[in-house]
């Protein structure tokens, strides 16, 4: 036992003194690398693997195109925001819209191309103005839109017949959601449905024949609307200069216009019920020179009511009362439609009532015709007109209605995509009397000295007339935009300026001798 515990001590000295190189050298931090380890110079050991040197590689790329992707989606949002604001959609030609903003911007225009053959009158001389003709009755462009804050523009300018005219040219504020808007410019005074509503959309070729005799077009005023929050019910009330955008200067004349229209929902349709009335002031003379012209109506203190036969291809007016002193007029108008699905009916009315120089008066100051004379009527003439039709779509259609006003049809088949296009048949009576016993009795006066002279019989009867028209129409309409018209017309005339030589021969006073016309009339046009 001895001799074991002495080798075990032995041999644990024996281990102690071997280890304890070992143990110094850990101590130090020298410690001897395994036989197989690397040299600390290896080269090996200077570079990094070809596998880690890859995956660094690699995430940097993708930390690069991420970075790079995030830029571009950045960049791609900003684009898309830019886009509707330098990108323009269609409604018949570019609109730009800023619809955050509040701006708008879009061409406008119309081409309408007419051809018609007017039978001449019997018995009346050759006259270039019947028979066939043509025209361009609108050659018309300008542009619209809206600015921030409510604010909208318009401006048209005419190219047609080679004299530049103008449409609307407005300025108009129409806040949203108010029950209220203020229209300033030039535009249609409140003068009737057919005659507001825009030309792209009338029943037939020409307007009711009461808006060409009445003198119903476009003035220089301001208007204020009003309408419920159902727009059901709508009022308008504006005040115009006798005169449109031309180089008319008037000191006084002018026009105060008010319009009522409601619009109830009735027999799965609705029916429009509309009422007008005009004021109208002629400017006084300011020692003019009397003369007439059909474009203002004031003129020198002179009224004149006249029509053409339905057309506008004709400059022959067969109903005309002639030139007569007067200081003003007042219209009342009536307008009822009712449009039930692809069927529609109805049609207005106006009456005018003038307000005469008396036969005998002397004109003073700024109402002295210089070293003129006219005729005074028997009292304050009156005239009526009006016209009644029924349209249908035979493609099943319904007309276009919006803000108490007719609007744009929309085609449910179009041409474009296979379909035919929308198909329209209207009839139309339009009557016309501008006949009046205080015309008929009227009397020539000097208004410088009061003096009076009876004019001949022959002349006063055959002044106004009565002229009714019988139209029947073809519509079609292959694309929203675009419409081509048929028109036939039947004008039969009493009286009137034509009557004498239309009707040479007959026992009846002029102002009862009766002829017709017929004309046949087609129209192509487009809009944007």
């Amino acid at each position: 036992m001895t001799r074991f515990k002495s080798l075990a001590v032995g041999l644990m000295a024996s281990t102690m003194l071997f280890a304890s190189p070992a143990f110094a050298q850990l101590a130090s931090g020298e410690a001897e690398p395994p036989a197989d380890a690397p040299s600390p110079d290896d080269p090996s050991l200077l570079t990094v693997a070809a596998d880690e040197a890859n995956v660094t590689a690699s995430d940097q790329r993708v930390e690069l195109l991420e970075a790079q992707i995030t830029a571009l989606q950045t960049q791609l949002d900003e684009i898309k925001k830019a886009l509707p604001k330098a990108t323009p959609s269609w409604k018949g030609a570019p609109q730009w819209a800023d619809a955050e903003e509040g701006w708008s911007f879009k061409v406008r225009g119309r081409l309408m191309l007419d051809a018609a053959y007017t039978e001449k009158p019997a018995n009346y001389a050759a006259n270039r103005n019947f028979g066939f003709n043509s025209r361009f009755r609108r050659i018309r462009l300008g542009v619209e839109g809206t600015i921030p804050g409510g604010f909208a523009y318009k401006a048209e300018a005419d190219y047609a017949n080679s004299v530049l005219g103008f449409g609307d040219v407005t300025i108009a504020y129409t806040p949203a959601n108010k029950p209220y808007a203020i229209t300033l410019g030039n535009f249609d005074t409140l003068s009737g449905m057919e005659q507001i509503s825009s030309s792209r959309w009338s029943s037939f070729i020409e307007r009711g024949q009461i808006n060409d005799a009445f003198i119903n077009t476009r003035r220089l005023g301001a208007a204020v609307g009003l309408k419920t929050a159902d727009n059901l019910f709508r009022f308008d009330v504006a005040l115009f200069t006798a005169h449109t955008i031309d180089a008319s200067i008037d000191n006084n004349g002018w026009m105060g216009a008010v319009r009522a229209t409601y619009t109830p929902n009735l027999l799965g349709g609705f029916v429009h019920i509309g009422a007008n009335y005009q004021h109208r002031e002629f400017q006084s003379n300011d020692n003019g020179v009397p003369t007439v012209s059909q474009g203002s109506f004031s003129t020198n203190q002179f009224a004149r009511y006249r029509a053409r036969p339905f057309l506008q291809t004709t400059d022959v007016r067969l109903v005309d009362t002639g030139s007569f002193a007067a200081t003003g007029d007042d219209i009342f108008g009536a307008e009822l439609y009712g449009v039930f699905k692809s069927l529609h009916i109805g049609g207005e009315a106006q009456y005018l009532k003038t307000r005469a120089y008396a036969p005998g008066t002397i004109s003073t100051g700024l109402d002295a015709f210089a070293g003129g004379t006219g005729v005074t009527p028997d009292g304050n003439p009156g005239f009526f007109g009006g016209h009644f039709e029924v349209g249908y779509f035979l493609t099943g259609e319904t007309r276009g209605y919006k803000n108490g006003l007719w609007d744009r049809t929309k085609v449910l088949n179009p041409f474009s995509k296979g379909g035919s296009g929308a198909f329209q048949i209207t009839g139309r009576f339009d009557y016309l009397n501008l006949n009046s016993n205080k015309l008929k009795n009227a009397l020539t006066t000097n208004f410088t000295t009061g003096a009076t002279s009876l004019a001949s019989v022959a002349s006063r009867l055959a002044r106004g007339g009565t002229q009714t028209g019988y139209l029947l129409g073809l519509t079609w309409i292959p694309q929203d935009n675009m419409r081509f018209l048929v028109n036939y017309i039947h004008t039969e005339v009493e009286g009137g300026p034509l009557a004498a030589t239309a009707v040479p021969v007959s026992a009846k006073p002029i102002d009862q001798r009766s002829y017709s016309t017929d004309a046949l009339a087609v129209r192509a046009s487009f809009d944007f």
